[in-house]
Protein backbone atom coordinates (compact mmCIF):
# COMPACT_ATOMS: atom_id res chain seq x y z
CA UNK A 1 0.00 0.00 0.00
CA UNK A 2 1.17 3.34 -0.45
CA UNK A 3 1.29 6.60 1.58
CA UNK A 4 -1.92 7.44 0.66
CA UNK A 5 -3.57 3.99 1.23
CA UNK A 6 -3.52 3.56 -2.08
CA UNK A 7 -2.66 0.33 -4.09
CA UNK A 8 1.13 0.18 -5.61
CA UNK A 9 1.63 0.09 -9.04
CA UNK A 10 1.38 -3.64 -8.71
CA UNK A 11 -0.67 -4.84 -6.42
CA UNK A 12 -0.52 -8.01 -5.57
CA UNK A 13 3.00 -9.30 -6.93
CA UNK A 14 6.26 -9.05 -5.25
CA UNK A 15 8.19 -6.22 -6.49
CA UNK A 16 11.85 -5.79 -7.02
CA UNK A 17 13.39 -2.89 -8.22
CA UNK A 18 17.55 -3.46 -9.41
CA UNK A 19 19.46 0.01 -8.78
CA UNK A 20 22.53 -0.17 -10.78
CA UNK A 21 25.96 1.49 -8.56
CA UNK A 22 28.07 4.12 -10.47
CA UNK A 23 31.11 2.61 -12.03
CA UNK A 24 33.13 5.39 -9.74
CA UNK A 25 32.10 3.19 -6.55
CA UNK A 26 30.31 6.21 -5.11
CA UNK A 27 25.99 6.02 -4.67
CA UNK A 28 23.97 5.70 -7.45
CA UNK A 29 22.98 9.08 -8.86
CA UNK A 30 19.45 10.39 -9.75
CA UNK A 31 19.91 9.12 -13.15
CA UNK A 32 20.83 5.49 -11.94
CA UNK A 33 17.45 5.38 -10.57
CA UNK A 34 15.42 1.70 -10.10
CA UNK A 35 14.88 0.36 -13.76
CA UNK A 36 11.71 -0.74 -12.70
CA UNK A 37 9.54 -3.10 -10.92
CA UNK A 38 9.98 -7.10 -12.26
CA UNK A 39 7.12 -9.37 -12.15
CA UNK A 40 8.04 -13.35 -10.70
CA UNK A 41 7.84 -14.32 -14.13
CA UNK A 42 10.82 -11.41 -15.18
CA UNK A 43 12.72 -12.46 -12.43
CA UNK A 44 12.94 -16.28 -13.39
CA UNK A 45 13.70 -14.64 -17.30
CA UNK A 46 16.77 -12.80 -15.82
CA UNK A 47 18.44 -15.20 -13.80
CA UNK A 48 18.17 -17.86 -16.71
CA UNK A 49 19.81 -14.91 -18.74
CA UNK A 50 22.56 -14.45 -16.12
CA UNK A 51 22.91 -17.32 -14.96
CA UNK A 52 22.37 -19.72 -17.59
CA UNK A 53 23.97 -19.05 -21.34
CA UNK A 54 24.62 -22.53 -21.97
CA UNK A 55 21.30 -22.66 -24.14
CA UNK A 56 21.49 -18.58 -24.82
CA UNK A 57 21.98 -17.99 -28.75
CA UNK A 58 21.46 -14.24 -28.99
CA UNK A 59 23.73 -13.13 -31.76
CA UNK A 60 25.89 -9.59 -31.04
CA UNK A 61 27.02 -7.49 -34.16
CA UNK A 62 29.64 -8.74 -35.70
CA UNK A 63 32.31 -8.06 -38.49
CA UNK A 64 31.14 -7.87 -42.08
CA UNK A 65 34.48 -9.82 -42.71
CA UNK A 66 33.94 -12.85 -40.13
CA UNK A 67 31.97 -15.16 -42.29
CA UNK A 68 32.90 -18.40 -41.15
CA UNK A 69 29.59 -19.51 -39.03
CA UNK A 70 28.21 -19.16 -42.49
CA UNK A 71 30.03 -22.93 -43.35
CA UNK A 72 27.90 -26.12 -43.28
CA UNK A 73 29.94 -28.22 -41.13
CA UNK A 74 28.05 -29.19 -37.95
CA UNK A 75 29.06 -26.71 -34.94
CA UNK A 76 30.84 -24.19 -36.31
CA UNK A 77 27.99 -21.85 -35.86
CA UNK A 78 27.49 -22.30 -32.56
CA UNK A 79 32.00 -22.08 -32.21
CA UNK A 80 31.96 -18.62 -33.68
CA UNK A 81 29.14 -17.00 -32.07
CA UNK A 82 30.22 -15.01 -29.23
CA UNK A 83 26.56 -15.25 -27.79
CA UNK A 84 26.84 -18.60 -26.88
CA UNK A 85 27.96 -19.79 -23.37
CA UNK A 86 31.65 -20.25 -23.57
CA UNK A 87 32.01 -23.92 -22.10
CA UNK A 88 29.82 -24.70 -24.66
CA UNK A 89 31.46 -23.13 -27.20
CA UNK A 90 34.62 -24.82 -25.79
CA UNK A 91 33.52 -28.50 -25.43
CA UNK A 92 32.19 -27.95 -29.53
CA UNK A 93 35.36 -26.17 -30.37
CA UNK A 94 37.31 -28.95 -28.85
CA UNK A 95 35.38 -31.75 -31.13
CA UNK A 96 36.09 -30.12 -33.88
CA UNK A 97 39.57 -29.84 -33.64
CA UNK A 98 40.44 -33.29 -32.77
CA UNK A 99 37.62 -34.69 -35.76
CA UNK A 100 39.81 -32.14 -37.88
CA UNK A 101 43.25 -34.28 -36.41
CA UNK A 102 41.82 -37.24 -37.57
CA UNK A 103 40.64 -36.36 -40.62
CA UNK A 104 44.01 -35.14 -41.89
CA UNK A 105 45.51 -38.42 -40.43
CA UNK A 106 43.03 -40.53 -42.85
CA UNK A 107 43.55 -38.14 -45.63
CA UNK A 108 47.12 -38.34 -45.43
CA UNK A 109 46.56 -42.70 -45.34
CA UNK A 110 44.62 -41.94 -48.54
CA UNK A 111 46.95 -40.39 -50.55
CA UNK A 112 49.92 -42.15 -48.97
CA UNK A 113 48.04 -45.36 -50.46
CA UNK A 114 47.29 -43.47 -53.90
CA UNK A 115 51.04 -42.88 -54.32
CA UNK A 116 52.80 -46.25 -53.44
CA UNK A 117 50.01 -47.48 -56.66
CA UNK A 118 50.65 -51.31 -56.92
CA UNK A 119 48.33 -54.06 -58.41
CA UNK A 120 46.10 -56.91 -56.98
CA UNK A 121 44.36 -59.72 -59.05
CA UNK A 122 40.70 -60.72 -58.45
CA UNK A 123 39.31 -64.70 -59.38
CA UNK A 124 36.16 -65.27 -60.15
CA UNK A 125 34.22 -67.70 -62.39
CA UNK A 126 31.36 -67.95 -64.66
CA UNK A 127 29.58 -71.08 -65.80
CA UNK A 128 29.24 -70.96 -70.01
CA UNK A 129 26.51 -73.37 -71.83
CA UNK A 130 28.37 -73.56 -75.28
CA UNK A 131 31.87 -74.77 -74.68
CA UNK A 132 34.40 -73.40 -77.33
CA UNK A 133 37.10 -76.36 -78.03
CA UNK A 134 40.54 -75.17 -77.69
CA UNK A 135 43.09 -76.00 -80.79
CA UNK A 136 44.49 -79.49 -80.54
CA UNK A 137 48.28 -79.65 -81.51
CA UNK A 138 49.71 -83.10 -81.89
CA UNK A 139 53.38 -83.37 -82.33
CA UNK A 140 55.57 -86.79 -82.08
CA UNK A 141 58.02 -87.39 -79.47
CA UNK A 142 60.80 -88.76 -81.48
CA UNK A 143 60.37 -85.84 -83.84
CA UNK A 144 60.99 -87.84 -87.08
CA UNK A 145 60.51 -91.22 -88.36
CA UNK A 146 63.45 -93.77 -87.65
CA UNK A 147 63.50 -95.37 -90.93
CA UNK A 148 64.18 -92.00 -93.23
CA UNK A 149 66.89 -91.12 -91.00
CA UNK A 150 68.73 -94.53 -91.22
CA UNK A 151 67.95 -94.05 -94.95
CA UNK A 152 69.90 -90.34 -95.15
CA UNK A 153 72.94 -91.45 -92.71
CA UNK A 154 76.02 -92.98 -94.38
CA UNK A 155 76.34 -96.30 -95.40
CA UNK A 156 77.79 -98.49 -92.71
CA UNK A 157 77.53 -95.87 -89.98
CA UNK A 158 73.58 -95.78 -89.64
CA UNK A 159 72.49 -95.52 -85.98
CA UNK A 160 69.57 -94.31 -84.35
CA UNK A 161 71.02 -93.33 -80.65
CA UNK A 162 74.14 -91.51 -82.86
CA UNK A 163 70.93 -89.53 -84.04
CA UNK A 164 69.61 -88.69 -80.95
CA UNK A 165 73.18 -87.40 -79.36
CA UNK A 166 74.39 -85.50 -82.65
CA UNK A 167 71.05 -84.83 -84.98
CA UNK A 168 71.81 -83.57 -88.53
CA UNK A 169 75.69 -83.77 -88.45
CA UNK A 170 74.91 -87.81 -88.67
CA UNK A 171 73.48 -87.12 -91.99
CA UNK A 172 74.45 -87.88 -95.28
CA UNK A 173 73.78 -84.74 -96.94
CA UNK A 174 74.23 -85.42 -100.83
CA UNK A 175 71.36 -87.98 -100.23
CA UNK A 176 69.25 -85.28 -100.42
CA UNK A 177 67.94 -82.19 -102.02
CA UNK A 178 68.15 -79.44 -99.29
CA UNK A 179 67.27 -79.31 -95.53
CA UNK A 180 63.14 -78.96 -96.76
CA UNK A 181 63.26 -82.43 -98.65
CA UNK A 182 64.74 -84.12 -95.75
CA UNK A 183 62.42 -82.41 -92.87
CA UNK A 184 58.83 -82.86 -95.08
CA UNK A 185 59.74 -86.78 -95.82
CA UNK A 186 60.81 -87.51 -92.02
CA UNK A 187 58.20 -85.65 -90.22
CA UNK A 188 55.18 -86.97 -88.76
CA UNK A 189 52.11 -86.31 -90.27
CA UNK A 190 48.52 -86.00 -88.76
CA UNK A 191 47.94 -90.03 -90.29
CA UNK A 192 51.37 -91.37 -89.10
CA UNK A 193 49.93 -90.57 -85.71
CA UNK A 194 46.52 -90.54 -85.46
CA UNK A 195 44.20 -93.21 -86.23
CA UNK A 196 41.15 -91.84 -84.51
CA UNK A 197 39.40 -88.41 -83.42
CA UNK A 198 36.45 -87.59 -82.81
CA UNK A 199 34.85 -84.41 -81.33
CA UNK A 200 30.93 -85.44 -79.73
CA UNK A 201 30.56 -88.49 -82.23
CA UNK A 202 31.81 -86.66 -85.52
CA UNK A 203 35.20 -87.07 -86.90
CA UNK A 204 38.01 -84.27 -86.76
CA UNK A 205 38.36 -84.00 -90.04
CA UNK A 206 34.38 -83.30 -90.86
CA UNK A 207 33.77 -80.47 -88.35
CA UNK A 208 37.35 -78.65 -88.70
CA UNK A 209 40.38 -78.12 -90.21
CA UNK A 210 44.15 -79.26 -90.09
CA UNK A 211 47.06 -77.50 -90.34
CA UNK A 212 50.80 -78.42 -90.48
CA UNK A 213 53.00 -76.25 -87.62
CA UNK A 214 56.89 -76.53 -88.43
CA UNK A 215 58.74 -76.20 -85.04
CA UNK A 216 62.96 -76.68 -83.83
CA UNK A 217 61.84 -78.49 -80.05
CA UNK A 218 59.23 -80.86 -81.60
CA UNK A 219 59.58 -81.61 -85.31
CA UNK A 220 56.62 -81.03 -87.23
CA UNK A 221 53.12 -80.99 -86.04
CA UNK A 222 49.72 -81.06 -86.54
CA UNK A 223 47.14 -78.86 -85.35
CA UNK A 224 43.30 -79.51 -85.25
CA UNK A 225 40.56 -76.37 -85.01
CA UNK A 226 37.36 -76.22 -84.98
CA UNK A 227 34.51 -73.83 -84.51
CA UNK A 228 32.43 -76.34 -82.91
CA UNK A 229 31.34 -75.76 -79.60
CA UNK A 230 30.42 -78.50 -77.00
CA UNK A 231 28.14 -78.85 -74.00
CA UNK A 232 28.84 -80.30 -70.58
CA UNK A 233 29.43 -83.67 -69.77
CA UNK A 234 29.63 -85.12 -66.78
CA UNK A 235 30.95 -88.93 -67.40
CA UNK A 236 32.20 -89.12 -71.16
CA UNK A 237 34.80 -86.81 -73.41
CA UNK A 238 33.82 -84.70 -75.69
CA UNK A 239 36.62 -84.59 -77.72
CA UNK A 240 38.95 -88.28 -78.16
CA UNK A 241 42.05 -88.63 -80.09
CA UNK A 242 43.72 -92.34 -80.59
CA UNK A 243 47.18 -92.38 -81.73
CA UNK A 244 49.09 -95.18 -83.52
CA UNK A 245 52.98 -95.88 -84.18
CA UNK A 246 53.44 -97.41 -87.62
CA UNK A 247 57.57 -97.25 -87.83
CA UNK A 248 59.23 -100.24 -86.60
CA UNK A 249 61.14 -99.52 -83.60
CA UNK A 250 62.70 -101.01 -80.95
CA UNK A 251 62.22 -101.82 -77.10
CA UNK A 252 62.23 -98.22 -75.33
CA UNK A 253 62.96 -96.09 -78.69
CA UNK A 254 59.03 -94.91 -78.83
CA UNK A 255 58.86 -91.37 -77.29
CA UNK A 256 55.26 -91.17 -77.05
CA UNK A 257 52.82 -88.34 -78.23
CA UNK A 258 52.86 -84.40 -77.01
CA UNK A 259 49.11 -83.36 -77.00
CA UNK A 260 49.01 -79.29 -76.84
CA UNK A 261 46.42 -77.51 -75.98
CA UNK A 262 46.16 -73.60 -76.98
CA UNK A 263 43.63 -71.11 -78.10
CA UNK A 264 42.09 -71.37 -81.61
CA UNK A 265 43.48 -68.10 -82.68
CA UNK A 266 47.15 -68.74 -81.67
CA UNK A 267 49.31 -70.30 -83.93
CA UNK A 268 51.87 -72.91 -82.37
CA UNK A 269 55.35 -72.43 -82.77
CA UNK A 270 58.70 -72.70 -80.59
CA UNK A 271 58.04 -69.52 -79.07
CA UNK A 272 54.42 -69.96 -77.84
CA UNK A 273 55.80 -73.29 -77.15
CA UNK A 274 58.34 -71.74 -74.30
CA UNK A 275 56.31 -69.18 -73.07
CA UNK A 276 54.36 -71.72 -71.46
CA UNK A 277 51.20 -70.38 -73.27
CA UNK A 278 50.21 -74.11 -73.66
CA UNK A 279 48.82 -77.13 -71.70
CA UNK A 280 50.61 -80.25 -72.44
CA UNK A 281 49.50 -84.06 -72.20
CA UNK A 282 52.23 -86.20 -72.61
CA UNK A 283 50.78 -89.88 -73.92
CA UNK A 284 53.10 -92.67 -73.39
CA UNK A 285 52.88 -95.84 -75.57
CA UNK A 286 49.89 -98.61 -74.40
CA UNK A 287 49.03 -95.84 -72.28
CA UNK A 288 44.98 -94.01 -72.22
CA UNK A 289 44.80 -90.70 -70.45
CA UNK A 290 41.54 -88.92 -69.61
CA UNK A 291 42.12 -85.51 -69.00
CA UNK A 292 39.83 -82.67 -67.63
CA UNK A 293 40.30 -78.98 -69.00
CA UNK A 294 39.10 -75.85 -67.70
CA UNK A 295 39.48 -72.17 -69.39
CA UNK A 296 41.39 -69.97 -67.57
CA UNK A 297 41.13 -65.67 -69.18
CA UNK A 298 43.74 -63.25 -67.69
CA UNK A 299 43.37 -59.53 -68.17
CA UNK A 300 46.42 -57.43 -66.65
CA UNK A 301 46.65 -53.64 -66.81
CA UNK A 302 48.81 -52.25 -69.71
CA UNK A 303 50.87 -50.63 -66.80
CA UNK A 304 50.60 -52.70 -64.41
CA UNK A 305 52.84 -55.33 -63.18
CA UNK A 306 56.14 -55.86 -64.56
CA UNK A 307 56.90 -54.42 -68.48
CA UNK A 308 53.53 -53.99 -69.31
CA UNK A 309 51.16 -54.92 -72.31
CA UNK A 310 49.89 -54.41 -75.14
CA UNK A 311 45.87 -54.25 -75.81
CA UNK A 312 46.17 -54.14 -79.68
CA UNK A 313 44.63 -57.41 -81.45
CA UNK A 314 47.40 -59.27 -82.92
CA UNK A 315 49.70 -58.84 -79.83
CA UNK A 316 50.83 -61.77 -79.37
CA UNK A 317 52.11 -62.29 -82.79
CA UNK A 318 54.00 -58.86 -82.60
CA UNK A 319 55.62 -60.17 -79.21
CA UNK A 320 56.87 -63.24 -80.92
CA UNK A 321 58.00 -61.38 -83.62
CA UNK A 322 60.12 -59.32 -81.20
CA UNK A 323 61.30 -62.05 -79.44
CA UNK A 324 62.44 -63.63 -82.25
CA UNK A 325 64.14 -60.37 -83.62
CA UNK A 326 65.79 -59.59 -80.01
CA UNK A 327 67.34 -63.83 -80.13
CA UNK A 328 68.60 -62.72 -83.12
CA UNK A 329 70.25 -59.96 -81.71
CA UNK A 330 71.26 -61.75 -78.70
CA UNK A 331 72.53 -64.99 -80.24
CA UNK A 332 75.04 -63.01 -82.71
CA UNK A 333 76.20 -60.41 -80.37
CA UNK A 334 79.48 -61.92 -80.20
CA UNK A 335 79.28 -63.48 -83.60
CA UNK A 336 81.91 -62.21 -86.23
CA UNK A 337 80.71 -59.22 -88.21
CA UNK A 338 80.49 -61.76 -91.50
CA UNK A 339 77.61 -63.63 -89.45
CA UNK A 340 75.68 -59.89 -89.11
CA UNK A 341 74.73 -60.18 -93.03
CA UNK A 342 72.14 -62.81 -92.27
CA UNK A 343 71.65 -66.01 -92.82
CA UNK A 344 72.96 -67.31 -96.25
CA UNK A 345 70.06 -70.29 -96.05
CA UNK A 346 66.54 -70.91 -94.65
CA UNK A 347 65.49 -73.34 -91.71
CA UNK A 348 61.96 -75.16 -92.15
CA UNK A 349 61.04 -74.30 -88.76
CA UNK A 350 61.28 -70.43 -89.56
CA UNK A 351 58.69 -69.26 -91.62
CA UNK A 352 59.72 -68.65 -95.68
CA UNK A 353 58.17 -64.98 -94.83
CA UNK A 354 61.08 -64.36 -92.75
CA UNK A 355 63.65 -64.66 -95.38
CA UNK A 356 63.97 -62.73 -98.68
CA UNK A 357 62.35 -64.65 -101.86
CA UNK A 358 66.01 -65.67 -103.30
CA UNK A 359 66.48 -67.90 -99.73
CA UNK A 360 67.11 -71.44 -101.00
CA UNK A 361 66.98 -73.93 -98.11
CA UNK A 362 70.20 -75.04 -96.02
CA UNK A 363 72.15 -77.74 -98.75
CA UNK A 364 74.82 -78.87 -95.81
CA UNK A 365 75.81 -78.52 -92.26
CA UNK A 366 78.34 -75.80 -92.05
CA UNK A 367 75.33 -73.52 -93.81
CA UNK A 368 72.88 -75.39 -91.10
CA UNK A 369 75.30 -73.95 -88.47
CA UNK A 370 75.32 -70.19 -89.24
CA UNK A 371 71.75 -70.39 -90.30
CA UNK A 372 70.21 -71.26 -86.90
CA UNK A 373 73.07 -69.91 -84.80
CA UNK A 374 74.02 -73.27 -83.45
CA UNK A 375 70.99 -74.14 -82.36
CA UNK A 376 69.62 -76.88 -85.02
CA UNK A 377 70.03 -79.29 -81.70
CA UNK A 378 67.46 -76.99 -80.27
CA UNK A 379 66.84 -74.46 -77.57
CA UNK A 380 66.63 -75.51 -73.79
CA UNK A 381 64.21 -73.04 -71.61
CA UNK A 382 67.46 -71.93 -69.56
CA UNK A 383 69.17 -70.85 -72.58
CA UNK A 384 65.50 -68.84 -73.79
CA UNK A 385 65.33 -67.21 -70.67
CA UNK A 386 68.87 -66.00 -70.84
CA UNK A 387 68.32 -64.45 -74.78
CA UNK A 388 65.14 -62.77 -73.88
CA UNK A 389 65.75 -61.69 -70.41
CA UNK A 390 66.76 -58.10 -72.00
CA UNK A 391 64.06 -57.89 -74.47
CA UNK A 392 61.26 -55.37 -74.36
CA UNK A 393 58.24 -56.90 -75.47
CA UNK A 394 55.29 -56.62 -74.39
CA UNK A 395 52.53 -59.63 -74.04
CA UNK A 396 48.96 -59.22 -74.64
CA UNK A 397 46.78 -57.84 -72.19
CA UNK A 398 44.54 -60.57 -72.30
CA UNK A 399 45.64 -63.88 -72.43
CA UNK A 400 43.44 -67.36 -72.78
CA UNK A 401 45.00 -70.31 -71.33
CA UNK A 402 43.86 -73.99 -70.89
CA UNK A 403 44.48 -75.78 -67.72
CA UNK A 404 44.35 -79.18 -66.82
CA UNK A 405 42.22 -79.70 -63.92
CA UNK A 406 42.34 -83.69 -63.51
CA UNK A 407 44.29 -86.40 -65.19
CA UNK A 408 44.21 -89.98 -65.32
CA UNK A 409 46.05 -93.22 -67.30
CA UNK A 410 45.50 -96.21 -67.61
CA UNK A 411 47.42 -99.22 -69.12
CA UNK A 412 45.65 -100.03 -72.34
CA UNK A 413 45.14 -103.66 -71.13
CA UNK A 414 43.36 -102.59 -68.16
CA UNK A 415 40.70 -101.42 -70.72
CA UNK A 416 38.56 -102.21 -73.52
CA UNK A 417 39.90 -100.42 -76.51
CA UNK A 418 41.57 -103.76 -77.83
CA UNK A 419 37.99 -105.07 -78.12
CA UNK A 420 36.80 -101.58 -80.42
CA UNK A 421 40.06 -101.89 -82.39
CA UNK A 422 41.36 -105.29 -82.79
CA UNK A 423 43.90 -104.09 -85.01
CA UNK A 424 45.70 -102.41 -82.56
CA UNK A 425 46.59 -105.40 -80.19
CA UNK A 426 49.97 -105.96 -81.79
CA UNK A 427 50.66 -102.28 -82.27
CA UNK A 428 52.30 -99.51 -79.60
CA UNK A 429 49.17 -97.21 -79.44
CA UNK A 430 48.17 -94.70 -77.02
CA UNK A 431 44.59 -92.12 -76.39
CA UNK A 432 43.78 -89.21 -74.76
CA UNK A 433 39.90 -88.47 -73.93
CA UNK A 434 39.56 -84.42 -73.42
CA UNK A 435 36.50 -83.45 -70.83
CA UNK A 436 36.19 -79.98 -71.15
CA UNK A 437 34.70 -77.90 -68.07
CA UNK A 438 31.47 -75.39 -67.83
CA UNK A 439 33.42 -73.13 -65.27
CA UNK A 440 35.74 -70.61 -67.39
CA UNK A 441 37.90 -68.44 -64.52
CA UNK A 442 38.72 -65.19 -65.16
CA UNK A 443 41.68 -63.69 -63.17
CA UNK A 444 41.60 -59.77 -63.42
CA UNK A 445 44.18 -57.36 -62.71
CA UNK A 446 43.30 -54.00 -61.28
CA UNK A 447 44.30 -50.89 -59.05
CA UNK A 448 45.05 -51.32 -55.82
CA UNK A 449 44.31 -47.96 -54.79
CA UNK A 450 42.42 -46.29 -57.69
CA UNK A 451 41.27 -42.76 -58.23
CA UNK A 452 38.04 -43.35 -57.72
CA UNK A 453 38.06 -44.85 -54.21
CA UNK A 454 40.53 -42.47 -53.41
CA UNK A 455 37.77 -39.96 -53.82
CA UNK A 456 35.09 -42.30 -52.25
CA UNK A 457 37.31 -42.24 -49.38
CA UNK A 458 38.01 -39.02 -49.11
CA UNK A 459 34.41 -37.68 -49.22
CA UNK A 460 33.98 -40.88 -46.77
CA UNK A 461 35.99 -39.48 -43.99
CA UNK A 462 35.09 -36.17 -44.61
CA UNK A 463 31.48 -36.78 -44.51
CA UNK A 464 32.20 -38.95 -41.05
CA UNK A 465 34.21 -36.90 -38.93
CA UNK A 466 32.92 -32.94 -39.98
CA UNK A 467 29.17 -33.74 -41.74
CA UNK A 468 30.64 -31.72 -44.85
CA UNK A 469 31.03 -33.11 -48.42
CA UNK A 470 33.20 -31.57 -51.44
CA UNK A 471 31.13 -28.50 -51.72
CA UNK A 472 32.21 -27.75 -48.05
CA UNK A 473 35.98 -27.01 -49.75
CA UNK A 474 34.25 -24.48 -51.73
CA UNK A 475 32.24 -22.59 -48.71
CA UNK A 476 35.82 -22.53 -47.10
CA UNK A 477 37.43 -21.44 -50.23
CA UNK A 478 34.63 -18.70 -50.52
CA UNK A 479 35.15 -18.11 -46.68
CA UNK A 480 38.53 -17.11 -46.92
CA UNK A 481 37.91 -14.99 -50.23
CA UNK A 482 35.41 -12.91 -49.00
CA UNK A 483 37.13 -12.45 -45.63
CA UNK A 484 40.18 -11.29 -47.27
CA UNK A 485 37.53 -9.01 -49.71
CA UNK A 486 36.42 -7.16 -46.86
CA UNK A 487 39.30 -6.71 -44.46
CA UNK A 488 40.95 -4.70 -47.54
CA UNK A 489 37.36 -2.62 -48.34
CA UNK A 490 37.78 -2.08 -44.21
CA UNK A 491 41.57 -0.77 -44.46
CA UNK A 492 40.16 1.15 -48.25
CA UNK A 493 38.04 3.10 -45.25
CA UNK A 494 39.72 3.88 -42.67
CA UNK A 495 42.65 5.21 -45.10
CA UNK A 496 40.36 7.42 -46.73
Amino acid sequence: MGPDGEAGPHSGSTVISIVLPDRTGGPAGPEKAALGPLSGDGVKMFRERADHRWTGTERRPRSAGITVDQLSITGMALVFNPAAFWLRRAIWLTIIVCLLVWLCVQLRLCVLRLTEGGTVRTWSRRTVTDIPLPAVTVCHGNRFKKSVVLRHQPAGAASWPSWHRLGYQTLNWSSFDGLDQFYAEASYGWDDMVFFCMVNGSNCTDVGTLASAPTLLNGQCTTFNTNVTVTRRLVSAQLMLGFHELEPLDEFEHNGWHVYLHPQDVHFNDFLFLSGLTASVKVFGNRLHEVKVFRRVTEALPNGEGKGCSTKRDALYAQQQCLGSCMMESMTAGAPPSADQGPPCSVPWVPRTAYPPDTTSCATMEELSAASMDTHQGVDETAFLSWTAECLCAPPCRADQYQLEEHEKWHAEETSIYLSFPEARNATIGAVMLRLSDVEELVAEREAYSADAFISDVGGNLGLMLGGSLLTFVEIVDCVIASCLSRRDKRARVMS
